[in-house]
């Protein structure tokens, strides 16, 4: 018969010249086989299904017969692509499934990547960016191995002068608020950055305007000059040189203004001169140091020459045992994104496994289809056409599903990505353009075609290699045990990396709840806070910020609806001065200072906050700069130093007496590792009693926050609060209004946002993981219908043969959690850096991952399962 087909359908090519002609010929042979079969008996449904069977893959014997006559390879493409389409248009269920699949992979990817690029991959907008670089402090110790990246101000003096390879600027670790007053105009609150002369020539951009900072501008005692942003150049309409400025209180002359397009790290709107020094603000490390590499050096030779170097901080280390330190160079690009590298990692890998997850599941997709069309391959290479011809028709198949699952997954990056944007740009503080540019529509494209290779090329090759007798023979019987365990290896591998998922989803998610289950130790409800810079030469003494603290708040608290208001240096869930603290007579003698964080507050502040007394008393106003100087501490500083005794009338150092022992607050880890919010020892003293030279040093870092508890309109206690202000000074602009339920959201906002997108990729993989199972017990229903309606028909309940059906898929399933729960455990100990409050190995979140598994694994099982109640068994007896 099949020989006969061949040489007919080679006869008709030879007489046609038009498929019409050759496709009018194979119907009239249709229809003669059709009436051939009834002859013998064949009832007529089964006979024109044999008959299409035989002969309804006649595009393809037509394409493999022009073959033989010997094509061009570009009319071979052409061919493989016109009937790669009719396949898929005429299976839509499947093309449409796996489309979707890999479009829903690729978007994730797409979206994801755009920000990971954006931040860790794409060149810092510096002309020749390959040569900047962060100069970078890296200590072993008995420990382990740790980098820093600030120094104090007698290392940037030593790095400055020595240095023949780098040419090398310092700044100011961070930019600040202050207080920014224009002629003619209102006060403003602008970010700041304090830089050395040479900075902006280390980066490579000049000034637009003007000129940059000089180095005799650079030094203690230096005139008062500013560059400004395009953006507050603009905006504020002043000249471009020579104008006056009152900056912090103080007047300044604008030298300069940068290009439209130049953005430094961190994002400031003025640069003023550093003045590093040695003292105050340069005893600590809280410099940055950048640096670029000279023309005729390489990295290797900077590397050599910084490593040699022998500084002060340097040899203090040394006297540590087992501890050596040495400089070395890290790219800029590294350093701006090295804070939030662990997180976007996460995420991308995670991305990468739901995209794992998808091609896995299209290639089970595709193993399923293949056994549907095993008799028309062994057909076509029956009739000779050769196997590598055939692989690549499979392959070129693969590539139009990936090409188009590329495509849509381009447009749902477009979408995914506004929506991470939403998600994660306030978060991870992302400053960086993020966009889908042609860097990235090249690496999605490229993740299309690789798609498509490893999805494509297990089922290509499994039909390409299929024994031509032993196909045509058992057409329409179950497939083969071989490609039956193929797909279910698949199931396998897919549904133990969606377990790997689910895991670190469900960490993420109990670490968030851990979080905000902690008790934060006050009430805030209806409480607003406001912030403003006291970094201003009006206020560099105690008595001048007194005054203002005074006046503001004895103001405000004559607001209706107000209950009480204070002052404070930082807030709960906010990172606070670390600073030396010695008890002078406790149960155990301290011989130095030990770091605790230590906060002014005023009067007032307690109460408004409604902190919980647990001993002595809050502070009052009568604890004033003439009296004896008093402090109130936390839960955590009396367990630490005071164990069981009462830490009541005991003194710190200056002879400070403790007058109260108040409830434990969440704050942001700084000296110790109790996790990214824990409770640490703290201590709260009047501001009152706070020296000139301590509130001119902790101003330079940290503004101070207004706190009041009312009821009634937000808007309203936030005018009363600038009005307060504003009759005391009126230069001195808030920075911004927060409720405290606010601050307590946002300090777990990088938490909440990996548990959110690692939970959605988690449900994707799920999703195909269901999908995927669905697909296996579905098909090996349909192919095991004969084999179910012996079974109904012998006796055999419907529950008993449903249960049969769905056990492959549930068994599967299991199988995947083991082989899930294993590689779990290995990639947990991954999320170290970034969960708390529970183990890698936690418990509850593996059983909930497994538990979620095997439900939604049931579900795809039985429904499938189901169709059996509906067998006939007579019907399906009665088929041949």
């Amino acid at each position: 018969m099949f020989a006969r087909t061949r040489s007919f359908l080679r006869s008709a090519l030879r007489r046609s010249r038009f498929e019409t002609d050759l496709d009018s010929e194979v119907r009239d042979h249709i229809r003669a086989r059709v009436d051939d079969l009834i002859s013998r008996g064949v009832p007529r449904p089964e006979a024109e299904a044999r008959a299409r069977q035989e002969f309804g893959n006649v595009p393809a014997i037509m394409e493999d017969c022009r073959r033989s006559k010997g094509l061009s390879w570009t009319d071979n493409v052409a061919a493989d692509l016109r009937f790669g389409l009719r396949m898929l248009r005429k299976n839509p269920a499947f093309a449409l499934t796996a489309i979707v699949t890999l479009a829903l992979c690729i978007g994730a990817n797409t979206a994801i990547f755009s920000v990971v690029d954006a931040v860790l991959f794409r060149q810092v907008p510096y002309p020749e960016p390959d040569q900047l670089a962060w100069i970078s402090r890296l200590e072993h110790s008995p420990k382990g191995e740790s980098e820093e990246t600030s120094v104090d101000g007698e290392t940037w003096l030593i790095l400055h002068g020595q240095l023949r390879s780098l040419d090398v600027a310092v700044f100011s670790g961070s930019s600040k608020g202050v207080n920014l007053a224009l002629p003619g105009a209102g006060a403003r609150y602008v970010l700041q950055q304090r830089v050395s002369a040479a900075f902006f020539r280390v980066l490579g951009v000049a000034p637009m305007i003007g000129r940059e900072i000089q180095p005799e501008e650079d030094r203690t005692g230096g005139p008062p000059v500013a560059v400004l942003s395009y953006a507050l150049w603009k905006s504020s309409g002043t000249p471009a040189q020579g104008a006056k400025i009152v900056l912090r209180g103080e007047p300044y002359t604008v030298i300069g203004v940068m290009p439209e397009h130049f953005r430094s790290t961190p994002p400031a709107d003025v640069w003023t001169p550093l003045q590093p020094s040695t003292k105050g603000e340069g005893s600590g490390d809280n410099y940055g140091v950048l640096a670029r590499i000279r023309s005729g050096y390489t990295w290797k030779q900077a590397n050599a020459e910084l490593g040699s170097l022998a500084t002060p901080l340097l040899e203090r280390a040394a006297r540590n045992p087992g501890t050596f330190q040495r400089f070395h160079l890290i790219s800029l690009q590294r350093a701006q994104g090295d804070e939030i590298r662990t997180p976007l990692l996460l995420l991308w890998a995670a991305a990468g496994v739901v995209l794992l997850i998808g091609c896995v599941n299209v290639a089970g997709l595709l193993l399923a289809r293949g056994g549907a069309r095993r008799h028309e391959i062994a057909t076509r290479l029956a009739l000779g056409s050769a196997r590598s011809r055939i692989l690549r028709q499979l392959l070129t198949e693969s590539l139009l599903i990936a090409f188009a699952g590329g495509v849509s997954g381009l447009a749902l990056g477009y979408g995914a990505l506004e929506a991470l944007k939403q998600i994660a740009v306030r978060p991870l503080r992302l400053t960086q353009p993020i966009s889908i540019d042609l860097r990235v529509l090249t690496i999605t494209f490229a993740m299309a075609l690789l798609t498509s290779t490893l999805f494509g090329l297990l089922p290509a090759v499994s039909l390409a290699r299929m024994d031509i007798r032993t196909a045509l023979a058992g057409a329409g019987r179950a497939a083969s045990p071989r490609r039956s365990w193929s797909r279910k290896g698949l199931i396998v591998c897919e549904v133990a990396l969606g377990m790997v998922l689910l895991v670190g989803a469900g960490l993420l998610l109990r670490t968030l709840s851990h979080l905000t289950s902690l008790n934060p130790g006050y009430d805030g409800r209806n409480v607003l806070t406001a912030s403003l810079s006291m970094q201003d030469a009006r206020y560099e003494t105690a008595a001048a910020i007194n005054r203002l603290f005074d006046a503001s708040l004895q103001s405000i608290r004559q607001y209706p609806g107000v209950e009480a208001a204070g002052i404070a240096l930082s807030l709960p869930y906010e990172r606070a001065l670390n600073d030396g603290v010695r008890v002078l007579d406790g149960p155990v003698p301290m011989e130095r200072n030990e770091i605790s964080n230590v906060t002014y507050v005023t009067p007032g502040y307690f109460e408004a906050m409604r902190f919980r007394l647990l001993r002595g008393r809050f502070l009052s106003d009568s604890d004033g700069a003439a009296n004896q100087p008093v402090a109130v501490v936390n839960q955590a500083f009396a367990r630490r130093y005071f164990r069981d005794a009462d830490p009541i009338g005991k003194h710190l150092g200056d002879q400070r007496e403790i007058v109260g022992v108040v409830a434990n607050v969440q704050q942001q880890s700084g000296f110790d590792s109790t996790g990214a919010i824990a409770p640490s020892r703290g201590v709260y003293i009047p501001a009152a009693q706070f020296p000139d030279p301590f509130f001119k040093l902790v101003h330079t870092w940290f503004s101070p926050s207004w706190v009041v508890r009312a009821s009634g309109s937000e808007a309203a206690i936030a005018e009363a609060l600038r009005q307060s202000v504003a009759s005391v000074d009126a230069q001195l602009p808030f920075a911004e209004f927060r409720r405290m339920d606010d601050i307590r959201s946002a300090a777990f906002s990088v938490q909440r946002m990996e548990a959110v997108l690692i939970a959605a990729l988690g449900s994707l993989a799920l999703l195909l993981a269901a999908v995927g199972i669905y697909g296996l017990i579905s098909h090996s229903v349909l192919e095991r219908t004969r084999e179910f309606g012996i079974r109904l028909a012998l006796g055999a309940s419907s529950r008993s043969a449903i249960w049969i059906a769905a056990r492959p898929g549930i068994a599967l399933t299991a199988l995947g959690i083991a082989a899930g729960w294993a590689l779990s455990l290995g990639a947990s100990k991954s999320l170290r850096a970034v969960i708390s409050g529970i183990q890698p190995n936690d418990a509850l979140s593996f059983a909930a991952a497994a538990a979620v598994l095997l439900i939604v694994a049931a579900l795809a099982s039985f429904l499938p399962s189901l169709r059996i109640a509906r067998v006939n068994p007579g019907s399906t007896l009665r088929q041949d």
